[in-house]
């Protein structure tokens, strides 16, 4: 559904770029993320720099770029729009321990644990035995690197690679949440009756809670002046009260929001009470705790927690909805 969002993308030489590993496991959880780009912010090597991240486990993979330079070499090919920028690296196949790849300028040396790169640098010239043992004697953690470089390896373009689908790093979370905030149009009319029950839930409550505090203050030897004024001021309270409360069309339009970081729309969406579901295709189960994090991080969830209906072929995420979230509107 979010396909027409979508940029060309340009691949850069290896030598374009800068790659760092930011640890971020000190981190809460739910604000590693954050951290991970404010590091970026912070930490650029390039007065103006273009970024990329992506997730290695509980650290972040960081690409930066000399965008002034980038782009003027841009300007030069005749590309008048705004493609998305990847590193190369970034479009091959994923890889395990120690490698070095042949690439078009160059070489580079990786280190991969569990399906992430984590260290990672370019040479122009083929790595030798001393450049080999500076590049793996400061890798902590690691596996034994070999003793001589390995044997440089041509890779294909993976079309399913990191660099082609879209990641928090492509759409701003506030530029996910406004385009959910545009895509409530059209929930609005299916979601019509629910909202009309809701007002006259709400206006039940104010009554009851009116009718409740006018018989006790009945029962209480004060003037009817200050009886009527305290029944006003529960009313007032009583609206007040719904108005802290998150409205789930916002609610709902925060979820598209974040589904539309990961190029996900939610096959359906219910609310019940102020618990928000999103049921979405099985195949997004690898990205469940992605989704997590960001639901978390959005500021309209908590308690987010995603099962799978093996028989619809579904995963569905249950998340409690924060009672003091802003609305959210298309032109925020």
């Amino acid at each position: 559904m979010f396909g027409r969002f979508r940029r060309p993308v340009i691949l850069l030489a290896r030598d374009l770029c800068t790659f760092a590993l930011f640890d971020a496991s000190a981190v809460p959880r739910s604000r590693r993320h954050q951290a991970a780009r404010l590091h970026a912010r912070s930490a650029s090597p390039y007065i103006v720099a273009g970024v990329a991240l992506t997730r290695a486990g509980d650290a972040y993979c960081i690409w930066w770029w000399d965008l002034a330079r980038v782009q003027t070499l841009l300007n030069a090919a005749g590309y008048t729009s705004a493609p998305l920028l990847r590193p190369e690296t970034m479009a091959q196949p994923a890889g395990r321990d120690w490698r070095i790849v042949n690439l078009c300028e160059g070489y580079e040396g990786q280190l991969w644990r569990n399906a992430a790169l984590v260290a990672s640098v370019w040479r122009p010239t083929r790595f030798d035995d001393a450049s080999w043992a500076a590049f793996a004697r400061v890798q902590r953690g690691a596996i034994e690197a070999p003793q001589t470089p390995p044997q440089a390896e041509t890779l294909p373009i993976a079309d399913d690679s990191e660099a082609f689908s879209l990641s928090p790093g492509d759409i701003s979370r506030g530029d996910a949440l406004r385009l959910g905030g545009g895509f409530l149009a059209s929930l609005i009319a299916s979601l019509s009756l629910f909202w009309a029950g809701q007002g006259i839930g709400l206006q039940r409550s104010a009554d009851k809670i009116e009718k409740e505090a006018t018989e006790i203050q009945a029962t209480t030897p004060r003037t009817s002046a200050l009886r009527e004024a305290e029944a006003e001021l529960q009313r007032l309270k009583a609206f007040r009260d719904a108005e802290a409360q998150t409205s789930p069309l916002s609610a709902a339009g925060a979820a598209i929001g974040v589904l539309a970081l990961y190029d996900l729309a939610p096959m359906a969406m219910t609310v019940d009470g102020t618990t928000l579901s999103a049921t979405l295709p099985y195949s997004a189960v690898d990205k469940a705790s992605e989704l997590t994090m960001e639901f978390e991080q959005s500021g309209y969830f908590t308690d987010v927690r995603p099962r799978t209906d093996q028989g619809a072929h579904t995963i569905i995420f249950d998340m409690t909805m924060v009672q003091s979230a802003p609305p959210l509107t298309a032109g925020e």
